[in-house]
């Protein structure tokens, strides 16, 4: 950001828009604290003479007045902190006012007349980040609170806000960065301070290595936390597919019938399972048809396998595995899948073993499960939730992590973790010190990147693009 923005005072409406029993208009910057004393008188003020209107970290009650006029605005609550104990190191006032959109309008107009500006998206939080109050990792989960659906995601994010993510990063970066420095001090100084001891060397970079793998581990589950899980559910006609969801979502969204081919299209429907924000997709019965219209549904269900991260493959334990069974299978093709046998409630001496033996490619790719169930009673339904959240959650990486990556930390690290084994690729050559410099450089420079201690401008205004007006 440029620096002259800094310099700026800002305000905004942090609480959602609307009628609500409180909002807050929180104000930022060198003439906060000014400005809010010509709008606020405290109850009661003044207590005791040439006592100030405001006191930091301190609730108080009063009110919001019209400096031109006198007019009270609102009976508001305002806490003041004086910088640099702050959200973001500068002096920050919030008003909790009435909710409404009129009032709080009212105060944010006040405080633009007496010159503050309208704060950017994300510009409270970006100034805390400037300030060096948060590393980068930490902001960007700030985001990730805000937008968490599911008490899983926001475990996630309160877990990365903490710090515990960016200190993990940071630490390699400081072994590494220490290392890097040796190399170089012998690179200018061959005499005085000579080659880093090749053992050093060698555990630096391993220890970093697998510290970085570690948390490169964590970027899948924090995708599909943070974005969601496509599954889709396939099979035959008359698999139970459509049963199946409604088992899942607990209700009946889709039509049941004995009807083969009575899902003629894709159904998508949001679930929470177990906190991870999944889309359910139910699609049409996979068969060879002259019916155009079911022609077409066949073709969606091609395309939502084609967009789905999970397959449930249904098939019916008490009918014999068909040519459609095996088309279905040849669709999934490499997706990760679990296998279902539905309606075991009508074959009891049902066996996976005895039942598919022979009939299923292991070339094609083994199951992640392979369960039973009864679309019809509920039997097994909540070991397919427990196989979907084992197969998205590495816990123990989590925890150890203190938060997962998401894309642009997984890029950085990755491409540092690669440069290590560069480094690695040339300790195993034996060449000089001095060709290991570049490589380390670039993974200490990527790991910077990712807490923010070395960012672009164009890198922090992405970062913050995201974020709602206010925060």
């Amino acid at each position: 950001m440029n620096s002259m923005f800094l310099d700026d005072t800002i305000c905004a409406i942090s609480t959602a828009f609307g009628a609500g029993a409180i909002a807050i208009v929180r104000l930022e910057g060198k003439d906060a604290w000014p400005i809010a004393e010509g709008l606020f008188t405290p109850q009661g003020f003044p207590h005791q003479e040439g006592e100030p209107p405001l006191k930091t970290h301190t609730a108080q009650h009063g009110f919001i007045r019209d400096p031109k006029t006198g007019n009270v605005i609102d009976e508001v609550v305002v806490i003041a902190y004086k910088a640099p104990n702050s959200y973001t190191g500068a002096d920050l006032i919030e008003i909790n006012c009435h909710g409404g959109s009129i009032v709080t309008a009212e105060i944010l107009n006040l405080c633009l007349q007496c010159g503050a500006r309208l704060a950017r998206a994300g510009e409270f939080t970006q100034r805390a980040f400037l300030s060096g109050k948060i590393d980068l990792t930490q902001a960007e989960a700030v985001l990730d609170v805000i937008q968490a659906k599911t008490v899983r995601q926001r475990q996630l994010a309160v877990s990365a806000m903490a710090g515990g993510l960016g200190a993990k990063i940071k630490a390699v970066r400081l072994d590494l960065l220490t290392l890097l420095t040796e190399i170089v001090a012998g690179i200018d100084f061959p005499e005085e301070v000579g080659d880093a001891p090749t053992e050093r060397i060698k555990s630096v970079v391993a220890q970093s290595a697998e510290a970085l793998e570690r948390l490169l581990k964590t970027a899948r589950s924090g995708h599909f936390l943070r974005e969601g899980m496509k599954v889709a559910i396939v099979g035959k006609p008359n698999a139970g597919k459509s049963s199946l969801l409604n088992q899942l979502l607990s209700y009946d969204r889709a039509i049941v019938t004995e009807v083969a081919g009575t899902t003629r299209d894709s159904l998508k429907e949001p679930l929470d399972l177990a906190g991870i924000p999944v889309i359910l997709i139910d699609t049409a019965g996979i068969r060879h048809t002259e019916d155009a219209i079911e022609q077409i549904g066949i073709e969606r269900s091609a395309m939502a396998v084609e967009e789905a991260d999970f397959i449930l493959l249904l098939f019916e334990a008490n009918s014999p595995w068909s040519d459609e069974d095996e088309r279905v299978r040849e669709l999934v093709g490499e997706k990760p899948f679990v296998l279902i046998a539905n309606k075991v409630d009508l074959s009891p001496d049902f066996k996976f073993d005895q039942f598919l033996k022979g009939k299923i490619d292991a070339a094609q790719g083994e199951p992640v499960a392979k369960l039973g169930i009864s679309a019809r009673t509920g039997e097994g339904i909540k070991d397919i939730g427990a196989v979907i959240e084992n197969y998205v959650l590495t816990e123990e990486a989590l925890k150890q992590a203190g938060g997962s990556l998401n894309q642009r930390q997984h890029e950085l690290c990755s491409s540092a973790n690669q440069a290590l084994q560069l480094v690695k690729e040339t300790l195993d050559t034996g060449l000089p010190q001095d060709c290991l410099a570049t490589d380390l450089k670039l993974a200490v420079d990527r790991l910077s990147e990712v807490c923010g201690e070395s960012v672009s401008e164009e890198v922090i205004c992405q970062v913050f693009a995201n974020f709602c007006i206010g925060k």
